[in-house]
């Protein structure tokens, strides 16, 4: 039987992040807009759209891309855009009107999020008649192109893509963008960085037409590390996962979710002590990781250290309670 240490930190008082008022949930609902798309072959389809400043409306390009018509509908009333700025690989469209009259929504900062802060989105997931909000936080901040891709657990549905994800006080920090497939899907949101880059420096084109595939849809072996690494978990293929982090800490070695991705590759590989001491680098660095948590409590439990199992379920209960359910 193997023996571990296990050097746990109590945190007394976590920061505390209370769910939205109605008032903020219901004051950005006349910035989410439903759009409306007609393909090649007469085909119509559907997503949503965020008015981020005076006649302009971000979506998801992978929404417009190469339709034939693109409207909005807000009101009763139905508006055409003019012109449009597009960040294919981002998968990023500014819809450009006239006339739109709908106040912007507030644009947040995702150098501000913390793991496990709460947060909701809010779209026309489902072909809803009017959009729905959900509820959830973040589970995970993964580096792209200089910043953060969001996975939160805030779910949506097809219909959702272009819709936004906010904080606590209604400000955007992301477009709800696309999940990952299975029953217990991850949602992944692109930054509001992204919108406010293009907001500046984009150029207006007249044209849908599609020029560049999205990150996320790119062939395998060019997708983020984040992507390959969940492929890799999902199949459970621990050694190919480990050979993904060790090309993911050396482009990126100062990366805690490539260590942690590392770590759990060399628990489900039974390198306990390895796993141990990654793990603990990791919550470290950012003790508000509740699946790097998770491990550790896994870690406690193996070791039969009591003492490490019932800090550890302590801190769990605080940031994602349903992981207690998982560890037993």
């Amino acid at each position: 039987m193997y023996r571990l240490v296990f050097i746990v930190t109590f945190l007394f008082s976590l920061p505390a992040f209370a769910f939205p008022t109605d008032e903020v949930t219901f004051g950005i609902t006349p910035a989410i807009v439903k759009v409306h798309v007609v393909d090649k072959t007469g085909n119509q389809g559907v997503g949503s759209g965020i008015v981020v400043a005076e006649n302009q409306v971000a979506t998801n390009c992978h929404v417009v891309a190469n339709a034939q018509g693109v409207q909005i509908g807000k009101s009763g009333d139905a508006f055409s855009p003019t012109s449009m700025k597009a960040d294919w690989r981002h998968d990023l469209c500014i819809l450009q009107f006239q006339f739109l009259d709908v106040k912007p929504v507030a644009l947040g900062d995702t150098k501000k999020l913390t793991y496990e802060q709460s947060v909701f989105s809010k779209s026309f997931g489902g072909n809803a008649i009017k959009p729905i909000v959900s509820f959830g936080s973040i589970k995970a901040l993964y580096a792209l192109d200089n910043e953060n891709i969001i996975q939160s657990s805030a779910g949506f549905a097809m219909g959702a893509s272009g819709g936004g994800l906010f904080d606590d006080e209604g400000r955007l920090i992301g477009l709800t963008t696309f999940k990952s497939p299975g029953r217990h899907a991850y949602y992944y949101s692109i930054p509001v960085e992204w919108i406010k880059n293009l907001m500046r420096q984009g150029k207006d084109i007249q044209l849908t037409s599609q020029t560049e595939l999205p990150f996320w849809d790119a062939p395998f072996e060019k997708r983020p590390y984040f992507m390959q690494a969940y492929d890799a978990a999902r199949e459970s293929q621990w050694e190919r996962l480990k050979e993904i982090a060790a090309l993911w800490l050396k482009s990126e070695s100062q990366s805690n979710e490539a260590l942690f991705t590392d770590a759990i590759a060399r628990f489900e590989l039974k390198d306990y002590e390895l796993a141990k001491k990654e793990l603990s680098d990791v919550v470290k660095k950012n003790p508000r990781h509740a699946q790097a948590q998770f491990y550790l409590l896994k870690l406690a439990k193996l070791n039969h250290d009591d003492n490490a199992t019932h800090a550890i379920e302590t801190l769990l209960s605080q940031l994602d309670e349903s992981l207690l359910k998982d560890s037993q």
